[in-house]
């Protein structure tokens, strides 16, 4: 089976933090989160879309793709106020 390859990026960062940078971006290459060099993404906002890509990453009738209806999701950081 190929799986899909993904580009992620996040595109707006509200709030008080520290840990996410506003146009980082990473890639799910064969199921490998690959990072470049100059950025990072925060646990809490990858706990927020590890299961999505995991799903957009296998191939499926684009219906059933979470991404074709959810494209946008929410950093769930405790630390937020």
């Amino acid at each position: 089976m190929k799986l899909k390859n993904l580009k992620v990026s996040i595109v707006k960062v509200e709030g008080p933090c520290s840990r996410s940078i506003e146009g980082t971006i990473f890639y799910v290459r064969n199921a490998r989160l690959e990072m470049p060099e100059s950025g990072g993404i925060c646990l809490f906002a990858l706990g927020s879309v590890l299961q999505p890509l995991i799903a957009s990453s296998v191939p499926t009738e684009p219906a059933n793709n979470i991404l074709s209806v959810t494209q946008e999701f929410q950093c769930p950081d405790p630390l937020a106020k």
